[in-house]
């Protein structure tokens, strides 16, 4: 059988050996000629904006230019002018490189003097040894717990700064993020000295570390540095110790003066670094509103947040061109470019100052007075929607906004600590409610922590927030606090019949006291309720019974429509994030009793600011006004957008605005809302007193309700809406014992304030 002759053996035939070295030679030729062309193609035609950018970062220097973050105003009505709460300011950070300060004592005798706060060390001083009464177990160790002297402070303060300045190497470095567990266990077995992992985090610790080449060349196997850079990183050189943040700006010129004075160059090795920082002076002022800004530079709950990217501007790039030295220096003449940053806009809120300040005071003493967990205040022009205040109680100060999480020891008994309730839930295995009074619901959150975490058996200690509920300081509760708001929510119930003409201010009932509505009784707090009432007296002594039988008379349909048309379930629309809708089940999903109960504002949710923005409306003939707390926005280009009234709808007619109006007085002037009235002026308000709930089950008593109130005046012109609201109160049970006193001396104010003359004989 022939075989045949191969490819490479009838191409052989047709050249001689020379021939076919040429041709082969001439193939591999054109082949690499190929290749190099279609690269070169490649690279300057489909890459060409690619290869051009890297080009220009290499040619050209780029130096990020910061973008001021705009301010905050609020109003100054009496004086016509804009006050900051919140703006920006410059402070110097100092620091050092230990590694070229050779003088070191020098260096710290001329500093400490300057930078010393005796305050700030006196007050580090007395947290230190509150926390240490807090764990010493006899008295003979309480006896040996003795706050510093001025001198001994200055000595700590002194001897502090010169270890920072004298550490040439670094003590510790964090060398990754953290990683995967699997990674972790690995590295801890190669058993390398002076490297540690600690909860997946690779740490190394200079000092300890021997030989470095044979350290870096075995680790940088594991984690993503190369041998050769995790070598000079194990050096642990010190190039950069913060001595001092926040310095003031006298004092940033004396250490400047200092350095400039040098002829030796002791103090070559400081240098002072401009910090940005936001400030509010105005502190806690507003501070709900507001929220604050990060570190970071990111604007966190309120204001703040709702207009981080208005506020931050874009910053901007200056570019020059380099020369070809090693050193890449900027040549000062030629092409360059400039991107100017854009500053951050400048946001001028409703606020008035003086209604503001005034409104915090009184609220701050009546959450105090009444041992409330918190309250919330607001008030609004019913005509336009403005806000003129919104305070809370407790706040916070945005300077010092991580004050707020601070937290202190707590001592608990052995029979204490059997009563902690665990938190459920992944993350929450050392954080417990403690309950003061587990009927009343009054509670407060502790977090258990080792003494010893290298010795389990040492026990624990137990703390909790120093302000009692940590985060919750940050929150606009007015916006975003949902409730059940309970019997201020009567008013709208009755104005929503009385516009329907299913009831009018004399129509009577005879109420035997108790409603019998599916398989529940509804009954009433006032004997004044039973027998024959009408609607006035329905609403003045605050029936259940009464307000029961006029949803019903309304009938679901039409009392969900008219809810809805107030503006409850949905967000009104005010400048904030996380501002709740509330929650109300559409009305084929109502059962009897749910019609009766959320007739007196039970089984459904509302927040503070749909419920002045409800009342406004009746206030303000019937039209629903959107709530807006921002007038105006400042543009850098010079362009100013403004807030313009937004009517929302027509509600209720202008007639049952004043027959409901007339109601309300009645309800001050004669009812339980009596409390709540003022001195000089006719006011038309509310109380409400609503449950609060544990495990599906009503609580009673002090320190279980919410209690509000609402109302506005003057009643012939209305020219403030106000609610005031305080989260269980544990003096007294019902509103008109409580918050009526605080919504009585906040009207007071401000019909005085607003110059309205009095209307009472």
């Amino acid at each position: 059988m022939k075989t045949q002759p191969n490819f490479m053996a009838r191409t052989k035939a047709k050249y001689t050996e020379h021939e076919f070295k040429l041709r082969i030679l001439q193939i591999l030729v054109f082949t690499l000629l190929g290749i190099i062309t279609f690269r070169l193609f490649y690279l300057q035609v489909i890459q060409h904006g690619y290869y051009t950018s890297v080009a220009a970062k290499e040619h050209f220097g780029y130096t990020e230019l910061p973008a001021r973050r705009g301010e905050i105003f609020i109003q100054d009505y009496a004086s016509g002018e804009t006050v900051r709460v919140a703006t920006n300011i410059t402070l110097d950070t100092l620091f050092a490189d230990p590694t070229i300060i050779e003088n070191k004592k020098l260096v710290a005798d001329r500093i400490t003097p300057i930078i010393f706060d005796l305050e700030a060390e006196k007050l580090k001083d007395e947290r230190r040894v509150e926390q240490e009464l807090k764990r010493a177990k006899t008295l003979e160790e309480e006896e040996k717990i003795k706050t510093l002297s001025d001198e001994e402070l200055y000595t700590q303060f002194y001897n502090n700064l010169l270890e920072k300045i004298s550490q040439d190497v670094r003590p510790e470095i964090q060398l990754t993020n953290t990683i995967d567990e699997n990674l972790a266990k690995k590295i801890s077995n190669l058993g390398l000295t002076g490297v540690e992992v600690n909860n997946n985090i690779v740490y190394a610790y200079p000092p300890q570390i021997t030989d470095r080449t044979e350290t870096a060349s075995v680790l940088s196997q594991y984690i993503d540095i190369t041998a050769t850079r995790l070598e000079q990183i194990l050096q642990g050189k010190n190039r950069y110790v913060i001595l001092a943040t926040k310095i003031p700006p006298e004092k940033s010129a004396e250490i400047r003066q200092i350095q400039e004075e040098d002829t030796e160059k002791n103090y070559f090795g400081l240098g002072l670094e401009e910090n940005y920082y936001r400030y509010y002076p105005e502190k806690e002022l507003s501070a709900n509103v507001l929220g604050y800004v990060t570190k970071e530079g990111i604007g966190t709950y309120g204001i703040e947040s709702k207009y981080n990217t208005r506020l931050q501007g874009k910053k901007g790039v200056f570019q020059t061109q380099r020369d070809g030295s090693i050193h890449g220096r900027q040549i000062t003449v030629g092409d360059s470019v400039i991107e100017p940053a854009v500053d951050g806009d400048d946001i001028v809120l409703t606020i008035d100052r003086s209604i503001q300040m005034t409104v915090e005071k009184l609220l701050a003493k009546a959450v105090k007075d009444y041992r409330a967990d918190s309250g919330q205040v607001i008030v609004m022009d019913p005509k336009t929607g403005r806000i003129m205040a919104m305070a809370h109680y407790p706040t916070f100060d945005p300077n010092d906004f991580s004050a707020a999480l601070e937290m202190e020891e707590i001592s608990f008994t052995p029979q204490e600590v059997e009563q902690l309730v665990p938190l459920e839930g992944e993350g929450y295995e050392n954080q417990f409610w403690f309950y003061r009074n587990v009927s009343a619901h009054d509670r407060f959150k502790v977090f258990r922590q080792l003494i010893d975490p290298e010795d389990p058996d040492a026990g624990y200690i137990y703390k909790r927030y120093k302000n009692w509920i940590g985060l919750e300081a940050y929150r606009n509760l007015a916006a975003s606090g949902a409730y059940e708001p309970g019997s201020v929510f009567k008013v709208i119930t009755m104005a929503s019949a009385l516009d329907d003409n299913d009831v009018t201010p004399t129509t009577y009932i005879n109420d035997s006291g108790i409603l019998e509505v599916d398989e529940f009784k509804i009954s009433n707090v006032s004997a004044k309720c039973t027998g024959r009432v009408n609607m006035t007296q329905v609403l003045a002594y605050s029936c259940n019974t009464g307000v029961g039988w006029v949803a019903q008379q309304m009938g679901r349909n039409l009392f969900y429509s008219y809810m809805v048309k107030f503006g409850f379930g949905e967000r009104t629309g005010i400048e904030f994030d996380n501002e709740h809708p509330g929650k109300i089940e559409h009305f084929n999903q109502w059962a009897e009793s749910e019609l009766v109960t959320y007739g007196f504002g039970q089984g459904f949710t509302a927040t503070p600011i749909q419920m002045v923005a409800a009342f406004g409306a009746i206030a303000n003939d019937g039209l629903l006004m959107q709530p807006y707390i921002v007038d105006k926005i400042s543009q850098k280009n010079d362009k100013i957008i403004e807030t313009h009234p937004a009517p929302i709808n027509q509600v209720i007619s202008e007639d049952t605005t004043n027959l409901v109006t007339s109601m309300m007085v009645a309800a001050t002037e004669t009812g339980v809302s009596g409390n709540a009235k003022t001195e000089n002026h006719y006011v038309a308000a509310k109380t409400g007193t609503s449950q609060t709930y544990k495990y599906g089950k009503p609580l009673k008593g002090a320190g279980t309700t919410i209690a509000s109130v609402a109302g506005f005046g003057p009643i012939d012109d209305p020219k403030f809406v106000l609610y005031a609201k305080l989260d269980r109160p544990r003096t007294s049970e019902w509103a008109d014992s409580t918050t009526s006193h605080l919504f009585s001396d906040v009207a007071t104010y401000l019909y005085d304030y607003l110059g309205i003359p009095p209307d009472k004989n």
